[in-house]
């Protein structure tokens, strides 16, 4: 605040500008996450200015275990001190390399503010700088030494964009309640204890494929408002995105049901008391003794047995949903049937009974946690689902399944059977030798007649297809087939015979002698030409119709006694020369 530049260094600039990298790196493995997406400052006041936190979410430029991985890092002031007040480094201009600079310091240290050691060196202002300090630190601006954090929050399918973090006191001590937005429009409400971080709840904002592009809290309400009742008192997070604006409060106690749900949330804000949820912030409790909340270890056990002292509960909550111990459900023969179960907390498990005893593996449950049920007289009884989480125990559903009599005879249309929400037909299953009854002897079940029929017409559409284009391809074949006229001129002439013998008579040479740098003619190459005596007088060839037309035209002859060979051109007979 007090910089006020250099007087003939570093003129109308910072003179107190250095930097330190902050890394956040994997415990195990070293896995660095370099890409800084937000940070949040969180000071506790001015006369506690040492105890600052930086809070970073932190991406990589790498991915590891998923394409939407992201990292929560926080860094206490004493390791961004610690770092400053380190070794510098410095740029070779040759290499455009940094290096650690381990020559002396000048005095003052550069890049520190105006202080009380500054000012006993008669430096008020940072006009008074030593040139020589303003130019160490045009060339030493990056620190040696980074500052190092590890992960409080992995996340490997999502990406955190924006955080906001608020201190919250609680029944037993102040915890930092953390505000994480993601990439697909979710806020995340998260709490730090025992130096990790615990998700709270995970609320839907904005549709997905909205960002969360900023996130404000409302701190002033959630202090000034302390011990009041009202809007005003409850804290605010602000949320926006490219087109919306959300507001969302810091804490809905109303939303967990039963003390193990209080308890198991962690939340500073919510405390178990009077058979309810309430705000422990909003009500001061008289007596902490009946008001229920752990947020180091979440012991529902203890801590709800004392708080229902006074008001016995069910450590059974049945769903709000269900009015009934059981949903019935009649499940017809062969017939398949999910049994969903859906549970509160992502950090809770589940677990199936049928009839009190856990189910076998001979069930199917579905990655939802859904039951499959095929009907069968051993499947009839009663199913539970049990959420389970730091030994607590919630039943999330339970189902009386029982078996669907067939109907005997034949069927009725009229007669219908309700069972809960589903209304199911009775129909015959028993056979029957009339047209009628067999036609309407059948189960009540899916038909694949629609796909059926839609699979034959683009059968029969992909065979018309691939006859036209036969059609097309041989169509000149086709036409000739289908011209009208005589047959016999569309038959191809007869090949002439081939010449057995030489023109001047003379038996052909059983082998060929080896000509060196000339290439023998194979024996396909031999033809003849029709014999004809000549009419009338010779007459003189042009030069066109002494040259051979083709190369089947054309024969060579090696005479023994002369081994230039002799070629006929036409109808005459040369000596070739070469």
């Amino acid at each position: 605040q007090g910089d006020q530049g250099g007087e003939r260094v570093l003129q109308r600039r910072w003179t107190t500008f250095l930097k330190a990298q902050l890394l956040c790196s994997h415990p195990e493995d070293g896995f660095p996450f370099n890409v800084l997406q937000d940070v949040f400052v969180l000071t506790p006041g001015e006369l506690r200015w040492r105890e600052t936190l930086f809070y970073g979410v932190f991406t990589s430029q790498w991915n590891k275990g998923g394409l939407g991985s992201s990292a929560v890092c926080a860094f206490p002031m004493h390791s961004v001190q610690r770092a400053f007040g380190g070794l510098y480094k410095e740029v070779n201009r040759e290499t455009q390399q940094w290096y650690t600079d381990t020559g002396p310091v000048p005095e003052p240290r550069p890049g520190m503010c105006i202080t009380s050691h500054t000012r006993h060196l008669k430096i008020n202002s940072s006009l008074q700088m030593p040139d020589r300090v303003l130019n160490f630190i045009k060339d030493h601006f990056l620190m040696d030494s980074p500052v190092r954090s590890q992960p409080l929050l992995l996340q490997s399918r999502l990406r955190y964009q924006q955080i906001g973090v608020h201190r919250a006191q609680g029944l037993h001590g102040t915890y930092d309640v953390l505000f994480l937005g993601t990439d697909d429009g979710r806020l995340h409400k998260a709490v730090r204890v025992n130096h990790r971080v615990h998700i709270i709840e995970e609320i839907r904002l904005f549709p997905t494929g909205q960002p969360v592009l900023q996130l404000l809290l409302d701190q002033d309400q959630a202090g000034a408002g302390h011990g009041r009742a009202g809007a005003g008192a409850r804290g605010l997070v602000y949320a926006a995105t490219y087109t919306a604006v959300a507001q969302v409060p810091f804490a809905n106690c109303s939303l967990y049901r039963s003390c193990g749900e209080c308890v198991l949330a962690r939340d500073p804000f919510c405390a178990w008391s009077r058979g309810a949820c309430r705000r422990a912030t909003l009500h001061p409790p008289a007596h902490p003794q009946l008001w229920a909340q752990d947020i180091e270890d979440a012991d529902t056990e203890r801590l709800c047995q004392l708080a229902n002292a006074s008001q016995p509960r069910p450590r059974v909550l049945l769903p709000p949903a269900s009015g009934s111990p059981c949903q019935r459900i009649q499940l017809p023969p062969n017939a398949v049937r999910p049994l969903p179960c859906q549970l509160l907390s992502n950090l809770a498990s589940r677990r199936w009974l049928h009839n009190g005893a856990p189910v076998n593996a001979s069930y199917l449950v579905l990655p939802d946690g859904a039951l499959i049920l095929v009907g069968s007289p051993e499947r009839a009884g009663t199913y539970e689902c049990w959420s389970l989480e730091e030994g607590f125990r919630k039943l999330m559903a339970s189902y009386c399944v029982s078996m669907q009599e067939p109907a005997h005879g034949l069927p009725n249309p009229s007669r219908k059977v309700a069972t809960g929400r589903d209304t199911l037909e009775t129909v015959s299953t028993s056979r029957s030798t009339s047209a009628v009854g067999s036609a309407a002897a059948r189960l009540d079940g899916k038909t694949y007649w629609t796909e059926f029929l839609v699979m034959c017409v683009l059968f029969a559409a992909a065979i018309l297809v691939l006859a036209l284009f036969l059609l097309h391809r041989h169509r000149d074949g086709m036409k000739a087939l289908l011209e009208p006229g005589d047959p016999s001129r569309h038959q191809k002439p007869p090949r002439k015979p081939v010449e057995s013998l030489p023109l001047n008579g003379s038996s052909l040479p059983s082998a060929v002698p080896e000509h060196k740098g000339y290439q023998a003619l194979q024996d396909n190459y031999i033809v003849s030409t029709p014999v004809h005596e000549p009419l009338g007088p010779p007459r003189a060839f042009s030069e066109s119709e002494k040259r051979p037309l083709h190369v089947r035209d054309s024969f060579v002859e090696v005479s023994p006694a002369c081994q230039r060979p002799r070629v006929r051109l036409g109808s005459e007979i040369q000596d070739s020369v070469v």
